[in-house]
């Protein structure tokens, strides 16, 4: 899902989050948090692509076709279970839900939004276990998706 989608569905839960627990500071995490975990696509660019920034390149978030490694460090299952296990207490509460939310929410919304991305793509313990190989993370096919997805972009022109 593009940033946009992501700024969108922050707002609605950071919006849902303040209904029920009355808390701006926690809603505003939870907004926050539910796009800027994509900053943790500067890693992947970075890798691929050098510290030379070239804007086209990426906004194209698919970096594992150039470097062939998918690191993707905040988009992970275990992080957001680690959080919400260590967010204890009830003062910490409506950042807990909030947070939790808005991460399940951008991870479930990655996962559905990208075709190229598999069940155990989003946990980490995965990724590292594979080496952070995009090949074997996401399949054979996945650089026939990012072609055709970066086809179908550009034919819209």
């Amino acid at each position: 899902m593009r940033t946009v989608g992501h700024i969108i569905t922050s707002a609605g839960v950071s919006c849902a989050n303040y209904m029920v627990y009355r808390s701006r500071k926690a809603a505003l995490a939870s907004f926050l948090v539910g796009f800027a975990m994509d900053l943790d696509h500067i890693v992947d660019y970075i890798r691929a692509h050098g510290w030379k920034m070239d804007w086209a390149r990426f906004s194209e978030a698919s970096h594992e076709k150039y470097s062939g490694k998918l690191y993707l460090p905040l988009h992970s299952y275990e992080l957001l279970a680690l959080f919400f296990f260590l967010f204890k207490g009830p003062a910490r509460q409506p950042y807990r839900v909030g947070i939790t939310m808005s991460v399940l929410t951008h991870l479930l919304l990655d996962q559905r939004c990208n075709p190229s991305r598999k069940a155990g793509t989003y946990f980490l313990a995965h990724r590292i276990r594979k080496r952070f190989n995009a090949h074997e993370i996401l399949g054979a096919g996945f650089m026939d998706s990012c072609h055709a997805a970066h086809s179908h972009r550009h034919s819209k022109h």
